[in-house]
């Protein structure tokens, strides 16, 4: 892998699955609007939050946060 793939703005599963086909772990924060919570909607990544320089994206690590939100 050369480069981290683009997930942004993508469904969650597929970006899931996405990155699990490229051995990467990654933890899911999920975020709400203020005053009106959403019941209905998809998941979508809205943040990707990347390991320092010089840390590893080792699957067993999970240094990779998605930010989710439904829309």
């Amino acid at each position: 892998m050369n480069e981290f793939p683009d997930v942004l703005g993508m469904e969650l599963h597929d970006a899931a699955a996405l990155l699990e086909s490229e051995g990467l772990a990654f933890i899911i924060a999920e975020t709400k609007p203020p005053r009106k919570e959403l019941d209905s909607g998809e998941f979508r990544v809205i943040r990707i939050k990347l390991p320092d320089r010089g840390e590893s994206l080792l699957k067993e690590q999970q240094n990779i946060i998605l930010t989710v939100c439904r829309i």
